[in-house]
């Protein structure tokens, strides 16, 4: 009988740890997951620790997954997040044509969640995207105009160094311009080359063929490259036609740690920025508004201001 008696209060005592242990961890944090497309992107390095910092600061668990650049995956991790009764889910899309069954399941879930950095901010609406976090290309290339028209007030000839031709970052970036740049700024030449520095070298090489630089003689008095990558091939270029720092200026965009070096030796004037931290943070933000139920419905655009040689250890590079 003493061994049936206490064989039940074990029982009992197993029970009742293990509702108060249940009790615990759902009386616990608030959830967060973010499903983050190229996790292991440069980019990333600084934007998931951002995430993570702001997270924690606000009082949640943080779990960040690798989506791998695959859809799927990123299906498979909406679905984890749902079963497992995540309180929010932040989603960085590997590519805009496969995003729609992960908004759809999202949506259909009733989990509050937030679509970050990798989708058109003006289509997110057509898809039932409420919530957007993310950088604007035409922010970028307000930014570039007005730095344009700063150092240049009464006009300018201009060469541009572009990505890939109908890139949404390309078109995006040369509205902007068209629409702020008047007649007094003249654009000499402009060249796709998607991307790559190989390509940027061999078209720099041919515009300063054709057209020198205005500090020299010729007629080249900006040079507006939209990405870091590509600013390597427009420096190389440039010195192996003999020129140096200072001799003509160059206006980027970006936040990697390859225009912070053109700024320190001399060849980057100014830069639009693009910070990973504040990216990241302010999706964290947004997530925790969503959840409150304070949270504005629509594109949450990151800032993009300029940075100069002398300002630039003011900003986040990666």
């Amino acid at each position: 009988m003493k061994k049936i008696i206490s064989t039940v209060l074990l029982i009992l005592l197993v029970t009742t740890v293990l509702f108060a242990a249940g009790k615990t961890e759902k009386s616990g944090a608030p959830r967060i997951m973010l499903s983050n497309a190229y996790y292991t992107a440069p980019y990333c390095a600084a934007y998931n620790p951002a995430v993570e910092n702001t997270g924690k600061a606000l009082g949640y668990q943080v779990t960040i997954l690798d989506g791998a650049g695959n859809q799927q995956t990123q299906l498979e991790h909406a679905n984890l997040a749902i079963a497992e009764g995540y309180d929010g889910f932040l989603y960085f899309p590997a590519d805009v044509e496969g995003a729609l069954p992960i908004i759809e399941t999202l949506n259909d879930s009733g989990i509050a969640w937030v679509g970050v950095n990798a989708y058109p901010g003006d289509k997110i609406q057509e898809v039932g995207m409420k919530y957007y976090v993310g950088p604007d290309a035409s922010s970028h290339g307000h930014t570039i105009a007005s730095t344009v028209k700063e150092l240049f007030p009464n006009g300018a000839r201009l060469v541009g160094i572009e990505g890939t031709a109908g890139h949404m970052q390309t078109l995006y970036i040369n509205a902007a311009l068209a629409e702020d740049l008047g007649p007094e700024y003249k654009w000499l030449d402009r060249q796709d080359c998607n991307f790559q520095a190989e390509i940027s070298m061999a078209k720099m090489t041919d515009m300063l063929t054709a057209y020198g630089l205005a500090s020299k003689g010729g007629k080249i008095d900006a040079i507006v490259s939209h990405d870091g990558g590509m600013l390597t091939g427009v420096i190389t270029a440039l010195e192996a036609s003999g020129f140096k720092p200072g001799d003509v200026s160059i206006i980027a965009m970006g936040s990697n740690q390859i225009l912070y070096d053109s700024m320190e030796s001399g060849w980057l004037t100014a830069c639009s920025t693009q910070d990973p931290g504040a990216e990241g943070k302010l999706a964290v933000e947004t997530l925790d508004k969503v959840l409150k139920g304070t949270a504005t419905e629509g594109w949450t655009k990151l800032p993009t201001p300029v940075a100069y040689p002398d300002t630039k250890d003011n900003f986040n590079w990666f």
